[in-house]
């Protein structure tokens, strides 16, 4: 059995927690890559597979802590960030799972999984009704995905953030108890323990296991691909670009690549911090790595102008910058044409 590499998204929360023991006994899981952006806090304790001694320590760090307590051999990267601002080569693996409470964050990993052709596993809780279900989806190009069930209705429902930082959604409550969390998450690794062992003769796309544990129902679905689904469905083709962001300037990769776009980002040209008011005017990726340089603060869009795409032209004097400087990392995956893509290497 090849050994596999499970990237969890939303890591340090109720079902996330209460997952990551089960991974760390499974045989054949020799890489974890795991992405949560909190830190943990007092009221954590009453839902979450924690103890006193994590509160206020970054979730990831914690949760890896304990992860190589139970398999030494454990390979774990430990991401303190939100799933959306990951560079997409990090999560390259054999399966994304997404533990995650926000709507916007999991339309995000439906295609991250898609452009990276990976099959992914999301799971829900709901405390009111006392619901557990989990969702499989192949990333097939025939298969259905997490937006193919969607109406407006669940578009409504999907939290927004601005690059001027204002009017920014927080996901709904799932207002559960640690074990309808780790229902879930049993449930999400028995799944996972399948998958791994092939234990599926046909996969089937886009199956749900529903626990309706306050009426002891369990319901299994399936749906199909739906023909009007807003998604593309589209693959991509990644070549490497083995490159030093640290001194490749963006010049010398507008020669190479002629333009760039990192997808699922803009740039901007103006960032303010709204906590102290300090300005900076340079050109850069508008994601949270852009912190100020006074107060370590998430900086925001100042104005209304950003841009998708970098050419030579749009680039301007920003073009002695490092791809580092303008918030470029190792594993983001850029488009330089209309299907072409490359992941930035470590040269």
């Amino acid at each position: 059995m090849k050994p596999v590499h499970i990237v969890v998204a939303g890591a340090g929360g109720n079902t996330g927690s209460h997952l990551l023991p089960h991974l760390a006994r499974m045989s054949g899981i020799a890489r974890l890559t795991l992405v949560d952006s909190d830190v943990y806090e007092p009221a954590n304790l009453a839902v979450q597979n924690i103890d006193s001694r994590d509160i206020g320590q970054p979730k990831v760090a914690a949760q890896a802590k304990k992860l190589q307590l139970i398999n030494s051999h454990l390979e774990i990267n430990a991401l303190q960030e939100r799933i959306e601002d990951v560079p997409r080569g990090l999560l390259r693996g054999g399966l994304i799972v997404s533990c995650l409470d926000s709507r916007a964050a999991r339309q995000h990993v439906n295609e991250i999984a898609w452009r990276l052709k990976t099959p992914w596993i999301d799971c829900g809780i709901l405390g009111s009704q006392n619901l557990a279900r989990v969702n499989y989806y192949t990333s097939e190009q025939d298969a259905p995905c997490l937006e193919c069930a969607w109406g407006p209705d669940e578009y409504a429902l999907i939290e927004q953030e601005y690059l001027c930082g204002a009017g920014s959604g927080s996901a709904y409550p799932s207002m559960a108890s640690s074990a309808l969390g780790a229902l879930a998450a049993s449930l999400m690794a028995l799944e996972i323990a399948k998958l791994i062992s092939s234990e599926f003769s046909e996969p089937i796309p886009a199956r749900q296991v529903l626990i309706d544990a306050q009426h002891h129902h369990l319901r299994i679905s399936t749906s199909r691909r739906n023909p009007w689904c807003r998604f593309d469905h589209r693959h991509w083709v990644i070549k490497p670009w083995r490159c030093q962001t640290e001194s490749t300037t963006l010049g010398a990769a507008l020669k190479t690549l002629g333009s760039l776009r990192v997808e699922g980002h803009r740039f901007v040209q103006e960032m303010l911090c709204p906590g102290c008011g300090h300005m900076e005017n340079a050109l850069r990726l508008n994601r949270p790595l852009a912190r100020c340089s006074v107060c370590n603060r998430r900086m925001v869009s100042a104005g209304f102008g950003s841009l998708e795409r970098l050419d030579k032209d749009l680039a301007g004097e920003s073009v002695n910058l490092t791809l580092a400087q303008i918030g470029l990392r190792a594993g983001d995956i850029v488009s330089c044409g209309k299907w072409q893509h490359r992941e930035l290497e470590a040269a």
